[in-house]
């Protein structure tokens, strides 16, 4: 690398770190991991701040925050990974699998990954005591989804509509077809093979070396927190309840990107728009008119679809729970990943917006696509 190539790095980088230390000044969270990968290998690992306000522990690399709702790529890969062995079908209807929906207007698995099916999103439903073991499975939370009226909010396949009841009961139908609680299959058919240590469905019970505390800021105050309000996590199930570093998301992106986890047509699959029944674009029938925001991008299985940025597409995703927000993308064609992990409630200081646009301007412009590449592609 030249002299002049490395002084253009170092200043990218420099673009980086000025972007999350306004972030932090400006009191959206305490602490941030930021990841940027090429080809399975660490172009950029910053980390800044705090882990935890009371021992004054600092985010490094092995630190480990909840991921929320991007847990929703992992269950949909395993999903789709029990498809490509044939142990399930993807447009075979949820009943078949769980038959505490028989009797209702049937939606297929793939619905459910597409947010096509229509289930009706009750955080209530899913938030009752936990069973004498102390978690409850999937399984018992589909249940009570299926128990609750209103049961969809459309009919099935025809409009779209995000619902974290969707992916509860995809972890379920998991359940069901592994004969696995959903954290001993998300290790069996991916973590342990993709030697993704530090990643699990999180429980507030296990201690957890580098556990991240997450935050609230308090209004008007700059850098001042409280702790996040408690939720018992298991209820976030295949929804959100997730916890990984860094450089894992980092390393989870490449290994599905480049055909490591299941073959490549069924990986096309995940990064494919999903479609309603009349074949049109399930973008092209938005349930809800906020859903507005989502412009052009369409909804694979777990995974947001974006449309050109810099001339690259991405596949990514964001997760919120309480205290914490994460987005993790890759841009397919170029091979280049970027996770972003905060210990903040989701609010308008994250660093999101702003990091995405310097890594597409000063980190993807110029770069063309590499055509030796194996990873997947659309």
């Amino acid at each position: 690398m030249s002299a002049e190539v490395g002084r253009d790095r170092e200043a990218q980088i420099d673009a980086l770190d000025a972007i999350v230390e306004r972030s932090l000044h400006a009191g959206a969270c305490p602490g941030v991991s930021l990841r940027i990968y090429r080809q399975g290998k660490p172009r950029v690992a910053r980390d800044f701040g705090m882990a935890n306000l009371e021992t004054g522990a600092h985010i490094d690399g092995g630190s480990v925050f909840r991921i929320g709702s991007l847990t929703k790529q992992f269950v949909a890969a395993m999903v789709v990974l029990l498809a490509s062995k044939g142990r399930l079908d993807l447009d075979a209807p949820a009943s078949h699998y769980l038959p505490c929906f028989a009797g209702q207007s049937p939606f297929t698995l793939r619905e459910l990954l597409t947010h096509t099916a229509g289930l009706h999103d009750d955080e209530q439903a899913v938030s009752c005591p936990a069973g004498p073991h102390g978690v409850r499975t999937q399984r018992e939370q589909a249940a009570e989804i299926a128990a609750q009226r209103p049961l969809f909010d459309f009919p099935p396949g025809t409009a779209w509509l995000y619902s974290n009841a969707n992916y509860i009961v995809l972890g379920a139908v998991v359940e069901v077809v592994t004969g696995m609680p959903l954290a001993k299959a998300a290790s069996t058919l991916v973590f342990a093979p993709l030697g993704l240590r530090h990643t699990a469905f999180d429980d507030t019970r296990e201690v957890v070396e580098g556990r991240v505390s997450g935050y609230t800021p308090v209004d008007g105050q700059p850098e001042r927190f409280e702790h996040a309000a408690f939720i018992e996590i298991a209820d976030a199930g295949g929804a959100g309840a997730m916890r990984s570093t860094a450089d894992e998301l980092c390393a989870w992106h490449q290994a599905l990107f480049s055909g490591r986890l299941m073959p490549a047509a069924f990986v096309r699959q995940m990064i494919t728009p999903g479609r309603l029944r009349d074949g049109r674009l399930s973008g092209a029938n938005r349930h809800s008119a906020a859903d507005a925001v989502y412009g052009e991008t369409q909804y694979g299985m777990g995974l947001l679809l974006t449309p050109p940025s810099g001339g690259h597409r991405s596949v990514m995703h964001y997760g919120f729970i309480n205290g914490f927000a994460a987005c993790l993308e890759s841009f397919l064609d170029v091979g280049v990943t970027v996770a972003i992990l905060c210990n903040g409630d989701m609010g308008p200081n994250m660093p999101f917006r702003d990091l995405r646009r310097a890594v597409v301007a000063a980190w993807l412009g110029g770069l063309p696509p590499d055509e030796t590449s194996r990873w997947v592609r659309p």
